[in-house]
């Protein structure tokens, strides 16, 4: 296990057997590794049902970050979006004027971007990339928690950002109610909702657990300042029993079973008035490249 990318302390073994938690800083890792070549991790989601669970709360977050890109840079230039998925945010960011590309290493799913109007290339940033291509903005919903070496990638950003260009950055943040709540049950003897905030059996499962402040640390030691930041809605009444049952295995008792996904359900609808006031369970930052 590699030392912690924010701070430098050894990662020392934490609740999970896969899970690693820096002392220094916070900072979790996981060593859980990528799965889109495994059929049976591919198989794991049902991708109409979870397209339906989060198409709306998806629609109203890539709005929010759009704004912001849009008031940093009034000018719209070229976009990356790396791991596109369905082609949500391109859409919404050719929409906004933006000149965009995604990138998507599930070759099933790119084609759906495509199919929606989206331009995608199959691969993994940096390396669908063309030798010397650039960006006047570069970004990463909720896949840079996905990455296996956040330092490379960082400074494969800064190598296709213009100077001065934007990096955008939303990803679940370890300060937030519903993952604290999980950390809690785990060490209960409830492993279930960690697991699947991890996301341990899909084809690509969170690498990391960052904080909004641990992510800022981070890439000022990459050379970008940070311009911008706020928090996401993490979840919506809209979409929400969808957004449980997507994953098959839980229909079949190994996550959450029905009873474990009801009892879920009402918990996370009594806790939505509250979470404004909670800290985020997603953060958004935006980092803009120096030199």
């Amino acid at each position: 296990m590699s030392p912690c990318p924010v701070c430098g302390h050894e990662l020392r073994a934490d609740l999970l057997p896969w899970l690693f938690r820096c002392p220094g800083c916070g900072f979790e890792r996981s060593s859980l590794g990528d799965r889109i070549a495994n059929a049976a991790a591919r198989e794991a989601i049902d991708e109409s049902a979870r397209a339906a669970a989060l198409g709306s709360i998806r629609e109203r977050n890539f709005r929010a970050i759009l704004d912001a890109l849009g008031r940093l840079r009034p000018q719209r230039g070229r976009l990356l979006d790396v791991g596109c998925a369905h082609g949500w945010f391109l859409r919404a960011a050719a929409a906004d004027g933006w000149r965009a590309l995604g990138i998507e290493p599930d070759e099933r799913i790119a084609q759906v971007a495509r199919e929606g109007g989206g331009e995608v290339r199959t691969g993994l940033f940096p390396a669908a990339l063309a030798e010397g291509e650039t960006f006047d903005a570069i970004a990463f919903n909720d896949v840079f928690e996905h990455l296996p070496d956040v330092d490379e990638a960082l400074r494969s950003c800064k190598r296709a950002l213009v100077p001065g260009g934007l990096l955008a950055i939303n990803l679940p943040d370890a300060r937030g109610p519903f993952y604290r709540a999980a950390r809690a049950l785990a060490r209960a003897g409830l492993r279930s909702p960690l697991e699947r905030l991890w996301q341990k059996e899909f084809p690509s499962p969170h690498l990391s657990y960052f904080t909004a402040p641990l992510l800022r640390r981070l890439l000022l030691k990459h050379g970008f300042s940070p311009v911008h930041g706020a928090r996401l809605a993490s979840v919506a009444l809209r979409g929400l029993w969808s957004r449980l049952r997507y994953d098959r295995s839980s229909r079949h008792g190994v996550s959450y079973g029905v009873p474990g996904s009801l009892a879920v359900f009402a918990a996370t609808c009594a806790l939505l008035p509250a979470l404004r006031i909670l800290p985020p369970d997603i953060s958004f930052e935006i980092f803009e490249r120096s030199g």
